[in-house]
């Protein structure tokens, strides 16, 4: 499928194949917040999510949160709808003072790992006390940052284009509750 074309959204899901059903993905979102709750204790935590795929799985996860949590997000993307990572770009910055704040940023996906370290790197200028990372999906190649720079990721997966629970294909099915690949 080519960046130009916008394919149907429903030859994308023919083209599809699950490989994490609702269950697989709820129990691991019940796994982060767990090691999220025993890290933090009472600790109160501001949670940035990064917009627009983390809001599902961000959602699903802080309410298992056991702590005080403010709620903020960040808009940066590097795929602008398409299927590769391009330069990053700042669409909307977290509107928290963040000034000695204890912080989690959760993502969708952790890939090779660029937007998320700047944006930790953008938290941390505004002088957090602590910065934590938090995915729902890893991919699994050796791209990128070390593949444990997230500190707590709910699913593994292998080095292939998935969607659903927040992430995208061609813009369509983020609000899928499984994790499909797309199989070109």
């Amino acid at each position: 499928m080519e960046l130009s074309s916008q394919p149907d959204p429903h030859t994308l899901l023919e083209k599809s194949r699950v490989i994490f059903n609702r269950e697989e993905v709820q129990d691991a979102v019940r796994k982060m917040a767990h090691e999220i709750n025993e890290f933090y204790g009472d600790e109160p935590l501001v949670v940035i999510s990064v917009m627009t795929g983390a809001i599902i799985p961000a959602a699903w996860l802080v309410t298992r949160l056991k702590m005080p949590v403010q709620m903020d997000f960040v808009h940066a993307t590097r795929y602008r709808g398409g299927l590769y990572g391009a330069e990053l770009e700042y669409r909307v910055p977290p509107r928290l003072d963040l000034h000695d704040k204890t912080v989690l940023i959760v993502d969708d996906i952790f890939d090779e790992g660029n937007t998320l370290a700047a944006i930790k790197g953008s938290v941390e200028k505004r002088h957090a006390r602590s910065v934590k990372m938090a995915a729902l999906v890893r991919k699994n190649h050796d791209r990128g940052l070390a593949r444990d720079y997230v500190d707590f990721v709910g699913l593994d997966v292998p080095d292939v284009y998935v969607f659903g629970c927040g992430m995208d294909a061609y813009e369509e099915w983020r609000h899928l509750d499984e994790i499909l690949v797309l199989e070109e």
